[in-house]
C-alpha cells in the first residue's frame, strides 16, 4: 500500500475520534468542524512520517497543537467592544461659558514659527514638511533619504520640544 493510500485510510479511521475529541475541546459544533478539518489539512501536509506507530495519536497531538495555538491567537486579539453598548450611558458635560480658556487659546502660526526656529533644522524640517506641508512619513523619508521610522522619531521630538518651547513662551495656565 502507498504512503498516500495508508495516509487516506488512517484519516479515515481516525475521522470520527477527532470529531468528538474536537467537539470536547471547543463545545460547538462548527469550530469542531473547523479544527478537524485544519488537522487533515496539515496532516496531508505533512505526510505520515515512516516511524509513527500510532497514527490517532499523532493525529490528536496534531489537532490538540493547533488547538493552542488558535487559543493563543484569541488571547492576543484585541477585544472590539460595540460603541453602542457601554458609551450610551455616557453623560456629556456641556461646556461652560463662564469656564476660562486655556492660554494655549492664544498661540498663533507665528508663535509655533518662532518656537520652531529654536529647534535643530533636522528635526525642524520633518515637522515643516509633515504639518505645514502635508507630506507623509514616505515623502519625507524618500526626500531626506532616511527611513520612516527616523521620520516618525523626530516627529516625537520636535512636538515634546515644541511643547516645552511653548508653555515658556506661552503659558501653561489659562486666561480670564
Amino acid at each position: 500500500m502507498s504512503g498516500k493510500a495508508t495516509l487516506n485510510a488512517v484519516l479515515a479511521d481516525a475521522a470520527p475520534i477527532l470529531a468528538r475529541i474536537a467537539q470536547r475541546l471547543y463545545g460547538s459544533a462548527q469550530d469542531a468542524s473547523d479544527l478537524v478539518q485544519d488537522t487533515i489539512e496539515r496532516a496531508i501536509r505533512t505526510g505520515l512520517p515512516e516511524d509513527i506507530q500510532n497514527p490517532r495519536a499523532w493525529l490528536a497531538t496534531m489537532m490538540h497543537n493547533l488547538f493552542i495555538d488558535r487559543c493563543r491567537k484569541a488571547a492576543r486579539a484585541p477585544v472590539h467592544e460595540p460603541l453602542s453598548d457601554v458609551h450610551d450611558a455616557m453623560n456629556v458635560t456641556p461646556l461652560s461659558l463662564d469656564a476660562p480658556e486655556p492660554a494655549w487659546g492664544d498661540a498663533t502660526i507665528q508663535d509655533v514659527q518662532d518656537a520652531l526656529a529654536q529647534i535643530d533644522p533636522e528635526f525642524r524640517k520633518v515637522y515643516v514638511m509633515h504639518t505645514f506641508e502635508q507630506r507623509t512619513y514616505e515623502q519625507i523619508a524618500a526626500d531626506l533619504k532616511i527611513s520612516r521610522v527616523t521620520v516618525g522619531t523626530r516627529l516625537t521630538r520636535t512636538r515634546k520640544l515644541l511643547r516645552k518651547l511653548l508653555v515658556k513662551q506661552i503659558g501653561r495656565g489659562t486666561k480670564r
